[in-house]
């Protein structure tokens, strides 16, 4: 199968489809780490380290204030901090190629995922995609599985199909499966943040299509097969 991407809009879903998340958490953590080094002298990243490769679900703001000898309420300021980083992520090559390629083809391309809305941006602008339109769920007051941000999108963008391509079936196939759209299911690994459940998970909340990488989601969209 092949689409014609000229009468089609696409959509990309953000973390843990356009890049890893455990990439923006590792950024995080070191940015706060060096924070911390900067204001207060205390070198914590080196023994926050060994404790997250033991158990990366760890609270880490809490063991840096705890390192650092901070209040507790400290962690709130902590917290903001890393939301507000300027992250070290990048988009694989393989991606890039086709994020490019199908952005000169789609007759319409945007990124709609959940969080908040300066965090999210700051993450595309260090993926080199702050030009895509965005819609984040904080700027809408709208979470998935919602429908609410697919209809704006078919409202603004009428066109012959739309896909949306993501990696969570818990949230993200839910709402634009129930407008007919063409779900692409983002294979993830260990490393996915939130890893995806497929038991018990009902048909409503699969996609149509899953891809190994994005090698197997180009040659999907452009190739018959």
């Amino acid at each position: 199968m092949a689409f014609d991407l000229s009468r089609t809009v696409v959509v990309f879903d953000l973390d843990d489809t356009l890049y890893s998340e455990a990439d923006y958490v590792a950024s995080g953590v070191r940015h706060v780490c060096g924070q911390i080094d900067v204001l207060y002298g205390k070198s914590v990243y080196d023994s926050l380290e060994v404790i997250l490769r033991r158990d990366p679900r760890a609270d880490w703001l809490s063991i840096i204030c705890e390192y650092a000898g901070l209040p507790k309420t400290a962690k709130d300021s902590l917290l903001w901090m890393y939301r507000l980083h300027q992250p070290d992520i990048s988009l694989s090559l393989a991606c890039a190629d086709a994020v490019k390629r199908i952005r000169s083809s789609a007759g319409f391309t945007a990124v709609l995922t959940d969080g908040r809305s300066i965090t999210q941006r700051l993450k595309l602008d260090a993926l080199g995609l702050s030009d895509l339109p965005v819609f984040i769920s904080e700027d809408y007051g709208d979470t998935k599985p919602s429908d609410k941000r697919f209809r704006l999108i078919q409202e603004l963008h009428p066109a012959e199909r739309y896909i949306y391509v993501a990696d969570n079936v818990e949230k993200d196939f839910l709402g634009c499966n129930s407008l007919g759209w063409i779900g692409i299911g983002m294979k993830g690994d260990e490393r996915n943040v939130h890893p995806c459940q497929l038991e018990g998970c009902p048909e409503s909340a699969l996609p149509a299509y899953w891809v190994d990488d994005w090698e197997h989601l180009t040659s999907l969209l452009f190739e018959r097969h």
